[in-house]
């Protein structure tokens, strides 16, 4: 049973969490490997896995073991080393690493982007200056020569038990000519502009520093709930990596809010991303697309960009599913994954 340690720190939340416990749990379900996952916030944690107990040194939850941070420094190396985004591993845990007679395949797992450098630094081996170990960089994309995306194989939803359009019993409530909004993003998301223009009835399931009494609060749900969450609604609003790619996985036109940066970096990766995505798109659609997706992550009121997506949305809604079985079709990001591990191994035994 090959042996895996996942270590993350977390940043945004849930979009890094997101990424890593959705990652175990996968490799435990479908690939077979024994997977810790070592966080430094299991606070944090129990948003998207409630039965996290931040008091315990260690606990099983759906195969994977979850460790507290603060004790990694004595735990002996797996064979594979996974860091997420490049939290750095604590010294003494390398140290370990460097000890063994078989050195771990060590992978630093990137941000997921659809940059066209992701191509090129997927794979590449950073050599550690000191130590004989050398890390991989692991790179998630949306093409053939990247790391690929997270993906069970199977997507159909697990049952959802929250409260969702429904009051109280998860079922779809019927809201006339409205149009179901789904919104999970950062606090500052002009989400009130953007409702007005669908004549939208508006679901929260973040804090919004504009708000209004009509709309509804969904609870937290657990991760293995969220595709069905999102299956509920007509439009999605999401921010972080995991809920960015779960939308795109549900089929539904969405607003990808994405992570802020003192220099506008995000709108690159914005950018980048819908180069792909607007692919075989009709071209009014996708400048509605493009307007309304900059227009929202600007903090813009601007009515015209929200009513133009509005009138495109049974296009988008098309685009959408197409664009689903396009990303279905590729090889999933986990096996990616492993079959580079065992690459690398085999270059070992060479």
């Amino acid at each position: 049973m090959p042996t895996i340690d996942i270590f993350c720190r977390v940043v945004d939340n849930y979009g890094d969490i997101g990424v890593c416990w959705r990652l175990a749990r996968q490799l435990v379900a479908e690939h077979g490997c024994k997977v810790r996952l070592i966080v430094d916030d299991l606070a944090a944690f129990r948003f998207i896995a409630p039965d996290v107990d931040s008091t315990i040194m260690q606990q099983n939850l759906l195969g994977v073991d979850v460790v507290p941070w603060r004790i990694s420094d004595s735990l002996p190396p797996a064979e594979t080393v996974i860091e997420a985004f490049a939290c750095d591993p604590p010294e003494p845990y390398v140290l370990a690493m460097a000890a063994r007679a078989e050195k771990p395949v060590w992978i630093n797992l990137e941000y997921l982007s659809a940059e066209a450098w992701v191509d090129g630094v997927h794979g590449l081996p950073s050599p550690h200056p000191r130590l004989p170990l050398t890390k991989h960089f692991f790179c998630p994309g949306f093409t053939e020569k990247s790391g690929g995306l997270i993906r069970e194989s199977q997507l159909a939803p697990s049952p959802f038990r929250g409260e969702g359009r429904g009051e109280g019993d998860g079922g779809v409530e019927s809201q006339g000519e409205k149009t179901d909004l789904l919104a999970f993003a950062y606090p500052h998301a002009p989400v009130h502009a953007f409702a007005t223009a669908l004549n939208a009835h508006v679901t929260t399931a973040s804090p919004f520093d504009e708000t209004d009494p009509a709309w509804r609060t969904v609870s937290p749900v657990p991760q293995t709930e969220f595709d069905a969450l999102l299956a509920q609604f007509d439009v999605l609003i999401v921010r972080g990596e995991d809920s960015f790619l779960r939308a795109q996985y549900a089929a539904k036109p969405f607003l990808w809010h994405i992570y802020p940066t003192a220099d506008n970096a995000h709108f690159v990766k914005l950018d980048a991303w819908l180069d792909h995505y607007c692919e075989g798109l009709a071209s009014d659609a996708a400048r509605a697309l493009r307007q309304v997706q900059l227009a929202f992550n600007r903090g813009e009121n601007n009515a015209d960009a929200y009513v133009d997506f509005a009138s495109h949305l049974q296009t988008l809604k098309a685009h959408a599913t197409r664009w689903r079985d396009h990303l279905t079709a590729q090889t999933d990001l986990a096996t990616r994954l492993l079959n580079f591990v065992n690459s690398q191994k085999k270059q070992k035994v060479s």
